[in-house]
C-alpha cells in the first residue's frame, strides 16, 4: 500500500512516528509524510526509505494559529491545500493522520475518493489539550471556551477506517464514548525498541561520572503537567539524608510557561540538580544505565494521565531501573502490580523523599525491582507490542 502520513510538527524526530513508519516499510509498504518545516530542515528527502515533503512555517505563527483551529479556517485551509495538491499528484490507498487535529481534512477527503483513513491518537487529546497551560492563559481560556474539541473528536473518529490508541482504557473509552467499533481500534503502545534499549549497553565515562552520585533520572517532556515541581521540592528534604544526590533531567523546554530551572533556583537546590538538554534518543539508554532511580510523577488529574502508560517508563522498564510513579492510575497498577517499583501520594514531595531514601538504604529492594524488571522487559518492546499494529494495517488492503 501506498501510505501517507501527516505530522503537524516537525520531523525527525519523533521516535513513535518513526517507528510505526519504519514498520509499515518493512511490512511492504510505501510510506510517505507530509510534516512541518521551521527551517531545520531540507524541504525534500528520504529519510531512512520514508520519502519526506516538508510546510515551511514560523514556529510561533504555527502554535498560534493551531491553538485556533477549531475558531478560525486558516490552519486547516494551509493543510487542506498541501494534502489535496500531494493528492493529484501521488498514488495515496491510505492517509494516518498522527494525533486529532487535522483527522477532519482526512475524513472529508476519503468521503470523495477511495481512500482509508487511520486516525492516530497519540493521546486522549480532547482531554489532554483543555490541562494544557495555553489553554489556561486568559486568551487560551476564550479559545477553550470556543474549542469543542470532543465533538470534533467524535465526528471525526467515528469516520476512520482505524483508530490507533496506546492503550486499553483508552480504547474503551473510545469505544464508549465516540461509538467507535471495537474491530476498528488498534491498541499500539509506545514501547521502547530492544534494539535501541538494550540493559547491557555502557558508556563508561557516565558511568565514572556518576559513580560516587545517588541519581534520580527523568527523561521526556518538560511542562507544567509533568511533576518535576515535586521531584525538585523534595530535593531539600534529602540534602543532608543522601550523600552524592543528584536530580538529572533531560528534554526540551521552552521556559514561556514553566521554567523548572528558575524554581531549581528559588528553591536553593541547583547544586542537586543537572539538566542536560534535549538528549537524543539513542543517547538515553546510557543515561538510565548510568542512573540509580528513574521517576515519573505526573498529578493524576486527567482521564488521559490516569488511562496511559508513559513511554518512558517502558524506557525505564527495559533498562532494568527501578521506577518511581505518582498516583496516575495506569502507571501505578502497573509498577506496583509487576513489582518495578514505587508509588507516592499524588504530588507529595514529602512521600518522594521517603520513598528515595527507602531505596537509597535498602539495595535488596533496588535488586528485587531490576531483576523483576528482567523477567517481563520482554514482552513490553516494540518488536513485540507492534505485531497487532501490523495485522490491522493488513485489513486495509481488502
Amino acid at each position: 500500500m501506498d501510505i501517507l502520513m501527516i505530522l503537524d510538527s516537525e520531523f525527525p524526530p519523533d521516535d513513535r512516528v518513526e517507528k510505526e513508519a519504519l514498520t509499515l516499510i518493512m511490512a511492504g509498504n510505501n510510506v510517505s509524510m507530509i510534516c512541518l518545516n521551521y527551517g531545520n530542515h531540507k524541504g525534500h528527502e528520504v529519510y531512512k526509505g520514508i520519502e519526506i515533503r516538508r510546510l515551511g512555517i514560523d514556529k510561533t505563527l504555527r502554535n498560534k494559529i493551531m491553538a485556533t483551529y477549531l475558531v478560525l479556517p486558516f490552519y486547516r485551509w494551509f493543510w487542506k491545500n498541501a494534502i489535496n495538491k500531494f493528492i493529484k499528484t501521488n498514488n495515496v490507498d491510505v492517509i494516518h493522520i498522527h494525533d486529532l487535529p487535522l483527522s477532519d481534512i482526512a475524513v472529508g477527503i476519503r468521503r470523495k475518493q477511495r481512500i482509508s483513513v487511520v486516525c492516530d491518537q497519540h493521546e486522549y487529546y480532547s482531554n489532554w489539550i483543555v490541562n494544557t497551560a495555553h489553554y489556561n492563559t486568559v486568551t487560551g481560556k476564550i479559545v477553550k471556551s470556543l474549542s469543542n474539541w470532543k465533538k470534533y473528536e467524535i465526528r471525526n473518529l467515528s469516520h476512520a477506517d482505524m483508530v490507533i490508541t496506546v492503550e486499553e482504557p483508552l480504547k474503551s473509552i473510545y469505544i464508549s464514548e465516540t461509538g467507535i467499533k471495537e474491530d476498528k481500534i488498534v491498541v499500539l503502545p509506545n514501547t521502547p525498541l530492544a534494539s535501541v534499549f538494550d540493559n547491557t549497553k555502557r558508556n563508561s565515562a557516565l558511568t565514572e561520572k556518576y559513580r560516587d552520585k545517588f541519581v534520580i533520572f527523568y527523561a521526556g517532556h518538560i511542562d507544567i503537567l509533568r511533576g518535576l515541581n515535586t521531584i525538585i521540592e523534595s530535593l531539600p528534604l534529602l540534602r543532608d539524608r543522601i550523600p552524592g544526590l543528584r536530580f538529572v533531567f533531560a528534554g526540551h523546554y521552552t521556559g514561556k510557561y514553566y521554567d523548572p530551572l528558575k524554581y531549581i533556583n528559588e528553591l536553593g537546590v541547583t547544586d542537586l540538580t543537572e539538566y542536560l538538554g534535549f538528549v537524543p534518543l539513542e543517547e538515553l539508554p546510557y543515561l538510565i544505565a548510568a542512573s540509580n532511580v528513574c521517576i515519573h510523577v505526573p498529578p493524576a488529574i486527567s482521564r488521559e494521565v490516569n488511562s496511559s502508560i508513559a513511554t518512558k517508563i517502558y524506557q525505564y522498564l527495559l533498562m532494568n531501573k527501578p521506577i518511581i510513579v505518582g498516583q496516575a492510575k495506569m502507571m501505578k497498577e502497573f509498577v506496583e502490580g509487576n513489582r518495578i517499583g514505587l508509588s507516592i501520594k499524588d504530588s507529595d514531595p514529602r512521600d518522594l523523599a521517603a520513598k528515595i531514601e527507602l531505596l537509597h538504604s535498602s539495595p535488596s529492594l533496588i535488586a528485587e525491582f531490576t531483576d523483576n524488571c528482567r523477567k517481563i522487559a520482554h514482552k513490553y518492546c516494540w518488536e513485540e507490542t507492534s505485531l497487532p499494529f501490523i495485522e490491522r494495517y493488513q485489513k486495509l488492503k481488502q
